[in-house]
Formats: C-alpha cells, sequence, structure tokens
C-alpha cells in the first residue's frame, strides 16, 4: 500500500480515526488534568552507586543531603546578647516542629555540650548555655562566651562564626517525608518570620530550601506558557498569512502534549519543574513537523488547485520523512534508560512516549483536519511565496550553491569545528561555580549561601563513615589517630574549610582534665584513657541526641569534611585524596572500615561519576540509534554519515556553548541535554527528501537542492526561528536554568537548521552522493505504480 492510497484509507475511515483518537486523548486528558509538579533530589542519583548506599543506609545520623542551615547575624556587636541568644534558643526549638524534621538532628549552641571537669578527675559532658537556659546577666553571657571559645572546631567556628557575629541552626529532614514547599514554608512562617527585625539578619539554605524556591517560583510559568503561546501563533499567522495556518500547529501541539502529560500521570509520575523545558521543547517539535506538512500541503494546493488531491499529495510525500524524525527522536531518548539513575529511566520512557505521539497528533489526523478546514485563498499562498522570508532565503541559496559559495561555506564550517574544540575544553562535569545554577546569582537563595559561606567558610558536607565490625573498636585509640590525620590532611587542600568528628570532642575532653590549657588538646594514647573520654561524652545524653557523631547501636561513627562549594574538580579531588589515604596501609584500622561517603558532596560526587561514565556512551548510542532509523529509511550506509553530520556539528556547539558559558554537565543538566541529542534530525531529513523529490521530477541535482532550500527549506527555517524567539520568554523566569536550558536548546535547534540548510546542501551538490541518486530512481518507479494502479481520492 502507498502512503497516497494510506491517506485515502485515513479519509475514508474518518469518523473511526476521529472517534478512536478523540477516545484516547479524552482518556489521557482525564489523567493530564491531574498532572501535578514533584521534584526529588534523590531520584537524580544513582541508586546501585557505593556512595548512594552507604548515604542511605547512615543519613538518618550522619550527613544527609536534605540539610537546612539557617544563620542569625547580629548587625551590630556580636551574638552574644540576651535578645539574640533568645532569637537562637527559639529558632532552635521551632526547628524542632517543622513538618518532617528529623528529631535529633537540630543543633546549634542551644544544643551543643562541651566536657567540664570536676572534683576528683571526673568529666562532665555539660550544656554550653550557662544553667542550659538564656542567659538574663552579663555574666552569664560571659560564661557563654568562654565556653564557646573552649572548644575551637567543636563549637567556636562550627555553630560561632569566628567573629562571633554570626550563629546557625542546623537539622535534617528525612527522605520518606520530604515535602519542599510545606518545609519551605514552615520554615519561613515558624522558624524565621518571629525571629526577625532591625537588629539581626538571617539567611537560609540547604538542598530542601533550594527546591522550596523552585516551587515558590513555579507560578511564573503560566504567565510564561501564555506568552510563548501568543507569541508562536503571531509568527504562525505571519508565515502563512492566515489563521488555519496558526490553527493546524496548535492541534498538533495540544493534543500531543495532553497525550504526553497524560502519560506521564498514568505511570504515577509528576512534572519536574526543573525539566519542564523538555515538555516545552517536545511540543515545539509537534509544532515544527506540523508547519511542515501545512507548508507542503499550501504548495500542493497551488500546484493541483483541488482540496483532496492536495491533502492526499503532501500527506504521501512527507509521511516517511515525518515518521523517521519523529521514530528518530523518540528512539534516541530512549537509551537513556540505560542510566541507572531512577529519573532518567522515568524520563527515557516518558518522553519517547510523548514524542512518538507526534506520529498521532501530526501524521494520522492530518488527512482529516485539512479535509474539513476550507482550503487557503489562491492569493494568500501568492503572497507567500514572493514575501520576505521566501525572498532572503532565494537569495542565500543560489550563491551558496555555486562554487564560490561552496567553498565559503566549506571553509566557515571548519572555522566553526575549530572554534568549538576551543571552547569545548571549558566544559566541567559537575557544578562550575559555588553559586547553585538552579537559581539567579542575585537570588534570595544565592545570597544567603553566600553569607553563610561567608561567615562559616565552609557548610557542604562530605561524610567518610567509620564502620566498626567489632565493639571495643570503639576503644581503639588508633581509631581516633587515623581520624584526627585525615582531618589534618584533608584541611590542606583549598576546598575545605573545615572538619569535624569524635576525634575533635576527644582531645578536647583532654585539656578539659587540665583547665582548657591548648596544649594538652591532645587524643588518648591508650584503649583506657580512650574509654574513659567516650564514657564522659556519652553519659547522660541519650542515643538519639549523640547519633550524629555514634549510631545508637555503637557500630558507626563519622568524620565530616566541608567544603566551600560544589565545583565538579573540587568535589573529584575531595573523593581522590580521601581514597588515597585510606588506601594506605598505616591508615588501616583493626576492625573498622572506612567507607566513602554521604553528604550531599558524596551523593554528588557519585553523580558525577555516573555521568562520567555514561555521557559517552549515551551520545554515540543515541548517533547509533539514529543512524540505523536512517539506514533504514535511506537504505543507504553513507545516507546517515551526511544526515548526522550537521547534528554532530550540532552537538559540538552545545559542548563548546556550555563550555563558554560555565553551564556544567551535572545531574540537572544531563537530562536535558540528553533528551536534545537527537533532535534537529528531521531538518536534514526534510531536505534530502525535497531533494530527492526534485530530483525524480528530472531536475538537475543543483537545481533540485536549491528548490528544496527555499520550499523544505524555508519551513524548516521558521520553525527554528520560532522555537528561538519563544524560548526567550523563558529568560524572565526566576528559575535560571529553566532559562539557561531553554536557551540551550534553542541554540541547538538553530545550529542544527544552520548546518542543515548550509553544509548539508554543500556536500550533497559537492559529492553527488549515490544514495541520493539511488532513491531517486526508487521514487520514480513508486510513482510509476501509483499511475498504473490509478489511485482514486476519497469521496466527500
Amino acid at each position: 500500500m502507498t502512503w497516497y492510497r494510506f491517506g485515502e484509507w485515513i479519509l475514508r475511515r474518518r469518523f473511526i480515526v476521529l472517534a478512536v483518537v478523540g477516545a484516547l486523548t479524552a482518556f489521557f486528558g482525564y489523567y493530564a488534568a491531574q498532572t501535578q509538579l514533584v521534584t526529588s533530589f534523590g531520584d537524580l542519583l544513582p541508586q546501585n552507586h557505593p556512595f548512594i548506599q552507604v548515604a542511605h543506609k547512615y543519613d538518618q545520623y550522619f550527613g544527609s543531603v536534605n540539610n537546612v542551615t539557617i544563620m542569625i547575624e547580629a548587625r551590630e556587636g556580636t551574638i552574644y546578647n540576651p535578645e539574640i541568644i533568645k532569637k537562637i534558643v527559639h529558632m532552635t526549638q521551632n526547628m524542632d516542629l517543622v513538618y518532617g524534621i528529623q528529631h535529633g538532628s537540630v543543633r546549634s549552641i542551644a544544643t551543643a555540650s562541651y566536657f567540664r571537669p570536676l572534683a576528683g578527675g571526673v568529666i562532665l559532658n555539660t550544656p554550653v548555655l550557662p544553667n542550659g537556659d538564656i542567659p538574663k546577666t552579663q555574666s552569664d553571657l560571659n560564661e557563654l562566651e568562654s565556653n564557646v571559645h573552649k572548644n575551637p572546631g567543636v563549637i567556636f567556628g562550627r555553630f560561632v562564626s569566628l567573629d562571633d557575629k554570626a550563629a546557625v541552626i542546623e537539622g535534617s529532614f528525612l527522605e520518606s517525608r520530604l515535602d519542599y514547599t510545606r518545609i519551605f514554608d514552615e520554615i519561613r512562617k515558624i522558624v524565621v518570620a518571629p525571629e526577625r527585625d532591625d537588629t539581626v539578619h538571617i539567611y537560609y539554605g540547604g538542598q530542601p530550601m533550594l527546591y522550596g524556591w523552585v516551587y515558590h517560583y513555579t507560578p511564573e510559568f503560566l504567565w510564561i506558557f501564555v506568552a510563548t503561546v501568543l507569541a508562536v501563533w503571531i509568527l504562525l499567522y505571519l508565515y502563512f498569512h492566515d489563521w488555519r495556518g496558526a490553527l493546524r500547529p496548535t492541534i498538533s501541539g495540544v493534543i500531543c502534549a495532553i497525550w504526553g502529560l497524560g502519560f506521564i500521570r498514568l505511570l504515577g509520575y509528576g512534572l519536574d519543574p526543573l525539566v519542564l523545558v523538555i515538555p516545552f521543547l517536545i511540543t515545539a517539535r509537534a509544532v515544527s513537523h506540523s508547519v511542515q506538512m501545512h507548508d507542503r500541503y499550501y504548495e500542493e494546493f497551488y500546484r493541483l488547485r483541488d482540496k483532496e488531491k492536495a491533502i492526499l499529495s503532501s500527506f504521501a510525500e512527507l509521511f516517511v520523512p515525518s515518521l523517521s524524525g519523529i521514530l528518530a527522536d523518540a528512539f534516541g531518548v530512549l537509551v537513556i534508560l540505560l542510566v541507572p539513575v531512577l529519573f532518567l529511566q522515568r524520563l527515557a520512557v516518558t518522553a519517547s512516549f510523548w514524542i512518538a505521539a507526534i506520529i498521532v497528533s501530526e501524521l494520522i489526523l492530518n488527512p482529516i483536519v485539512y479535509y474539513y478546514l476550507d482550503p487557503p485563498h489562491i492569493d494568500v499562498i501568492e503572497k507567500r511565496e514572493h514575501g520576505f522570508f521566501k525572498r532572503m532565503l532565494e537569495s542565500i541559496a543560489r550563491p551558496m550553491l555555486e562554487r564560490t559559495g561552496r567553498i565559503v561555506t566549506f571553509a566557515g564550517t571548519i572555522a566553526v569545528i575549530a572554534l568549538c574544540a576551543f571552547f569545548w575544553t571549558g566544559l566541567k562535569v559537575g557544578d562550575p561555580s559555588s553559586e547553585s545554577p538552579i537559581l539567579w546569582p542575585n537570588s534570595p537563595y544565592n545570597r544567603s549561601m553566600a553569607a553563610i559561606q561567608e561567615e562559616f567558610g565552609a557548610i557542604e558536607q562530605f561524610v567518610v563513615v567509620a564502620e566498626l565490625s567489632k565493639r571495643d573498636s570503639l576503644n581503639d585509640p588508633k581509631l581516633y589517630h587515623v581520624m584526627d590525620e585525615y582531618e589534618r590532611y584533608m584541611e590542606r587542600d583549598p576546598a575545605v574549610g573545615r572538619t569535624f568528628s569524635v576525634a575533635d570532642l576527644l582531645s578536647n575532653g583532654g585539656s578539659a582534665l587540665r583547665e582548657f590549657q591548648p596544649k594538652w588538646n591532645v587524643l588518648p594514647t591508650t584503649a583506657r584513657g580512650t574509654g574513659q573520654l567516650l564514657g564522659g561524652l556519652l553519659a547522660g545524653a541519650s542515643p538519639l541526641s549523640t547519633a550524629y557523631i555514634i549510631t545508637p547501636r555503637r557500630d558507626a561513627t563519622q568524620i565530616t569534611v566541608y567544603t566551600k562549594d560544589r565545583e565538579g574538580e573540587n568535589v573529584q579531588r575531595v573523593v581522590l585524596r580521601t581514597q588515597r589515604f585510606f588506601d594506605e596501609p598505616q591508615h588501616q584500622v583493626p576492625g573498622v572500615h572506612f567507607a566513602l561517603a554521604a553528604g550531599i558532596i558524596g551523593e554528588l560526587a557519585a553523580a558525577n561519576q555516573e555521568i562520567i561514565d555514561n555521557d559517552l556512551l549515551l551520545n554515540v548510542l543515541a548517533f547509533a540509534t539514529i543512524y540505523i532509523i536512517l539506514l533504514a529509511t535511506y537504505r543507504s550506509f553513507m545516507a546517515g554519515i551526511y544526515l548526522l553530520f550537521p547534528l554532530a556539528l550540532a552537538n559540538a556547539a552545545i559542548n563548546a556553548y556550555m563550555g563558554a558559558h560555565d553551564i556544567g554537565i551535572n545531574i540537572n543538566t544531563l537530562p536535558v541535554v540528553t533528551v536534545g541529542v537527537g533532535f534537529g534530525i528531521d531538518y536534514s531529513i526534510y531536505i534530502v527528501s525535497r531533494i530527492i523529490e526534485e530530483l525524480a521530477e528530472g531536475r538537475e541535482l543543483k537545481e533540485s537542492t536549491y528548490i528544496a532550500l527555499v520550499t523544505s527549506g524555508k519551513a524548516v527555517a521558521f520553525t527554528a526561528l520560532t522555537l528561538v524567539a519563544s524560548v526567550l520568554f523563558w529568560y524572565w523566569s526566576s528559575i535560571r536554568f529553566d532559562a539557561e536550558m531553554g536557551l540551550l536548546l534553542a541554540v541547538w535547534m538553530f545550529v542544527s537548521m544552520l548546518g542543515a540548510m548550509t553544509i548539508l546542501p554543500v556536500m550533497i551538490v559537492t559529492f553527488d552522493p549515490a544514495f541520493v541518486r539511488r532513491e531517486k530512481e526508487r521514487v520514480v518507479a513508486s510513482k510509476l505504480l501509483e499511475v498504473e494502479g490509478h489511485p482514486v481520492a476519497a469521496s466527500s
């Protein structure tokens, strides 16, 4: 059955087709109406990675990624003021009331304690606050300040800044009860708002607050969406010169979106606000295919002056190119399934289905929609044929295909490749800077994190867990000497601001026995001395209150390294230095295994490693998948090389763009970049298929290529420029990530279009590939069969 006959079949059974598609659209629409915005940092992590498994095993005790840090800073003087201390105490207490808080994880100077020697050599673990209450007199304040300064690294520098101007309250939230919006709102209303006045600055940061800000800004998406739709409608109207030109692509986009959103909800997934640009782009791809078909329909109607023949002719000529482009996009995305990251695997399934839905919204419904729409006016088509856009393409295409133009195009392409290679070297794995790339640099979140970082130097946690296979390993002094040596070793790294472990508490205990003289701030050297200090540390404290240093079952303790940022190079170096340290024989402790790694830095290290391991593989597999589809379409091994060249050029340009603009390949950008790998291949398919069509009409190669550029190429150029224009509205979003990813994908589409419109036709005219001639003969033979078969147009 030829595609012409398939179009006739659809028209004859249009009521059945409409009923089936309508029922399925209603079905998916029901679920699409229930779409929720849901994000989970944990879904972005490779759950099988050893670091993630260690983190999950101990995240209720050590270094959860769901930490919140609140800093209260005195506007004048120091924090040793009754009112400010009162605020710290109240904020600590209220923090424990926030939904999802892990009770026992809330720590500040209001909960901190230190070793205090008593008569007879007894050591008592005593609250830092005098009498465990809010200081009321200057004497109490002086005692509090003294207690803080007696404990450098444990309290001073950890809960109180080194200039005494600021203090922090820390807390961790349970992964099973993460509700970013509720946590964000309650911290601001319950913890922060009651204590904010003109005597203090209050800042808050951490992963739950970051995603809380993301949800806070999501209402902006509505007006961005409305503005984008209006802009696209205006551009479509200006391009087609009538309302049908805007309506037809809109129908494709809406149906595709309903099916895609409904499928996501049907599987029980949510729509992540950080990747909203992906469904936006997929819907834009549906509009792009529809523009190509609508443009061809106008062209065929102008030639045939018969609506049904024009419908069937445009459908038959573009069915294979459209189907190939859609399948290349869909299967190119599906290879993401190979990455062992839950979010990416979900994205692979849902995005592939969403793209495949374009087949229904664009191809199956096309003949029927055109059948019920009035045909365009001839004067409208003639006006388009002599419009500015087409005249501009004609003025560029003709000289470009001449000998001089081809030389210039080749030279320009080589220059672009060299430029891409230069900037590609700046591409980094992980976050490229200390600020969060998700929000703009001047956002409240990034300003808060910068302020906390400035006062405390480092707050990002990398946690090494010392797992104890023997109970008496806790009393082994070598364990704490190795921990202390590791801390000193890591503190020499420029990315590390400070460290903390139970070894710091024990060394402070040694000085406590000798009136806090610094020279006695040393670790015990015997099991008996170690046991005494540990006993003093844990005496009178509940297992839950000391779980942040030693698990309640006494089977693990931890070392926390606080880094200054999350830059990919720094994260990788911290991991490598740690691995080298604990691999050395002298740092082995009997009955102890040092396991990497918990904390946000440990989990990011695991994600970065997964990116390094899979990024190249994903690109290779995506290109291989698209190549196979091109091989099936054109029956030629060379066809894939010709058509993939512009796509490879676009990928190189995007990597160079990311390197030049400090956009790292990380757990947030990888989904967007990977999904976009195959987008744009349809540009090349449409142009090459049109060249083959024109050759089949008996034209020469250069003339056929010229016609392809000013017909199919016109629609290609328009859709790419429309996408770029529509994405500009994202730059008003408060979520920097969505804005940058939207622009990134727009650049991707634009470069793909340029490659398909320049170097691809120039290569075809220059090298006259055999697959083009061979496909021409197949098209000629197919048309002869159609003539002999006398296909009958559908009746009205």
